[in-house]
């Protein structure tokens, strides 16, 4: 299946990657030449090294032997550089890619404003007056996503009742499963005898939907909602058997309405 396109942004990035993990490459193979007694020359390990990356990708690329001879000699790459300029440290970075996965798979992802809110707490407790008042740019979280998206991803949020919430755990599901495998097993169930209902609640109050971001997993990224309005219930049951029956919409209401019962393929009691 074919992937989403990249942005432009994302295709500078990957381009500024792949030159730099060229351009460290090529300064450790030169600086191999320069311990020999007649090592190849800047230039000519440049060449190699634009030669290969030309048999590897199928792309042109540029690499001036006078960056090989920078940085041999110590100099910072451009990549560095804009490392040591950075507000986040790497273990920093780390920290907060994991907090972003982990309040994202327990139904509280975060929005750009709170994760703005989340790095300008840490870097004024670590900067003190020297972080700006304002904290860090309006953009600043756009580019962190943009940088970071093999780990992390934006997407659009799904409504989840904050009590079905709490009760999706590991210990809460293994239970469950044993306790029905061992009532299969004691009672002898057979398969056309075992039902799966389930229910889901359709808030019409609660339609509208955020801009989020969660680890990198396929899926919605759910985010918790009081559920204190009201609902649309529906209720689907299935056999093991792979039957099934017609599903229940329950609506709230004093009478019954019968265009309910119109354009309804399902044919939904």
């Amino acid at each position: 299946m074919a992937g989403r396109a990249k942005s432009d942004t994302k295709k500078t990035q990957n381009a500024r990657e792949s030159y730099e993990d060229l351009k460290a490459r090529a300064i450790k193979a030169y600086k191999v030449e320069l311990a020999k007694a007649n090592g190849k020359g800047a230039r000519t390990v440049a060449k190699d090294f634009v030669n290969l990356y030309k048999l590897e990708t199928g792309m042109d690329i540029k690499l001036s032997y006078c960056t090989l001879i920078r940085g041999a000699d110590g100099g910072r790459s451009r990549a560095e550089a804009n490392a040591a300029r950075s507000w986040l440290t790497d273990d920093e970075t780390e920290v907060i890619i994991e907090y972003i996965g982990e309040v994202g798979n327990q139904g509280f992802p975060l929005s750009h404003r709170r994760l703005k809110e989340h790095v300008d707490q840490i870097l004024r407790a670590r900067l003190g007056e020297i972080f700006p008042a304002s904290g860090v740019g309006k953009q600043w979280t756009n580019r962190f996503v943009e940088k970071y998206s093999s780990k992390i991803k934006m997407s659009w949020s799904t409504p989840l009742e904050s009590k079905r919430g709490r009760a999706v755990n590991p210990h809460t599901k293994d239970a469950w499963f044993s306790l029905l495998q061992q009532t299969i097993t004691d009672y002898g169930v057979e398969a056309e005898c075992t039902y799966g209902t389930d229910e889901i609640g359709c808030n019409p109050a609660e339609g509208q939907k955020e801009r989020v971001m969660g680890s990198l997993k396929p899926g919605p990224q759910y985010q918790q909602r009081d559920g204190n309005r009201e609902n649309i219930t529906v209720i689907v049951t299935v056999c093991a058997d792979g039957t099934s029956s017609p599903p229940a919409v329950i609506f709230k209401g004093q009478g019954y309405q019968v265009k309910w019962k119109q354009d309804n393929p399902a044919n939904a009691a």
